[in-house]
């Protein structure tokens, strides 16, 4: 009867591939695409957020009296908005911008699309998109004047609207 095979040698640890170091190199590679897309996607919504477009449009959400009377208050802005910001050397920049729009009773979606040239804003669109797919426009004939003003603070001040959740003055 012929004799079995030889049983194969056992390996030494060290002579084993390090198959653990090439996982543990592409888990820290792929740990570091992560985190860079999350440090990315954070610094452009603070940009969004911050912008002059962007804080004037979320101003005039909250002045409007019919838009408040929809979809309630507070109002707040999705974390992260779609769209983008152009800022060129010549001072010249553009802007446009979609973000959620909630409040206690419905949402909704902002739209704002505005250019700046010689340090001056001008938003020739800016809307909220509400529930029932009807625009609700924020646009005004000047910019400058809608700046200025706040209709539902005035409405308040006359006694028209009711005042905001909480009893706060506006």
């Amino acid at each position: 009867m012929p004799q079995p095979p030889p049983l194969p040698a056992a390996r030494r640890p060290r002579a084993r591939p390090a198959c653990w170091l090439v996982s543990l190199g592409i888990a820290l590679v792929a740990l570091g695409l992560a985190a860079s897309v999350i440090w990315a996607v954070n610094r452009w919504s603070e940009a969004a957020h911050a912008s002059a477009p962007m804080r004037e449009a979320m101003r005039r959400s909250s002045c409007s009296v019919e838009l408040v009377a929809v979809l309630g208050e507070p109002l707040r802005a999705d974390r992260v908005p779609y769209g983008q910001i152009h800022q060129r050397d010549d001072g010249h920049s553009l802007i446009d911008l979609r973000v959620g729009l909630h409040g206690p009773q419905a949402s909704g979606t902002l739209h704002v699309r505005g250019h700046r040239h010689d340090g001056r804003w001008d938003y020739p669109v800016m809307y909220v998109l509400l529930p029932d797919e009807r625009p609700h426009d924020l646009t005004e004939l000047d910019d400058a004047e809608a700046a200025q003003r706040c209709a539902l603070q005035t409405c308040r001040e006359e006694g028209r609207c009711p005042a905001p959740p909480g009893g706060l003055a506006a």
